[in-house]
């Protein structure tokens, strides 16, 4: 009876573990403003009772905007571009971007790098706990305000991208059926043990 115990103890350890599930993305490419959205529908065939975070690890390189202010015309200046990546809202946006390429403007600026997904005011995971749902990503620039103008707009070239969850994925029924069944044949061989 204890080797059952241990047996289930076991099984319920094995679901509560913390794991982590990587995505590799077909994302790779060209961003600018021309460039549509890369939009992934996908499921990752696990389910989850609870996701601690969520992460893209990401690399490419950027090549800086040129941008002129209004009020000093003839004098444009380098400005960060920026791609980012969206899963969705629950019920407030979560994203994660990356921005540069002013400081090495007109060089490309490199970038190789983990960014977490944030979640804002009451945001949550609980709509991806079926391992289901969109990934999107998409170049983003610098919005006006009004002084400034772009002369020449930047560029994300994105060579890899990796979707990267951190939770706890629930076994599937025939996994947790295995582990009590190893612990049931554990218990009857040590009890034929016990008698010989």
């Amino acid at each position: 009876m204890r080797a059952v115990v241990i047996t289930m103890a076991l099984a319920l350890a094995v679901g509560a573990s913390g794991d982590v599930f990587e995505l590799p993305l077909n994302c790779a490419g060209f961003y600018d403003i021309n460039t549509p959205a890369w939009t992934m529908d996908f499921d990752l065939g696990v389910t989850f009772s609870e996701i601690s975070h969520v992460y893209i690890d990401w690399s490419g390189e950027i090549r800086g905007a040129l941008a002129e202010s209004y009020y000093n015309p003839g004098n444009p200046y380098p400005l960060d571009e920026g791609i980012d990546a969206y899963l969705g809202s629950n019920p407030s946006p979560r994203l994660t971007e990356v921005w540069g390429g002013q400081e090495t403007y007109p060089a490309l600026e490199p970038f190789d790098q983990i960014s977490t997904f944030t979640l804002y005011h009451s945001s949550s995971w609980s709509d991806l706990f079926d391992g289901k749902g969109t990934i999107m990503i998409d170049y983003e620039g610098l919005r006006g305000t009004g002084d400034w103008y772009y002369i020449e707009r930047g560029s994300i070239t994105l060579n890899n991208a990796t979707l990267i969850f951190e939770g706890t994925i629930i076994p599937e029924p025939t996994s947790l059926f295995l582990i009590v069944l190893g612990g049931l044949w554990i218990t009857r061989k040590s009890r034929i043990n016990k008698f010989n």
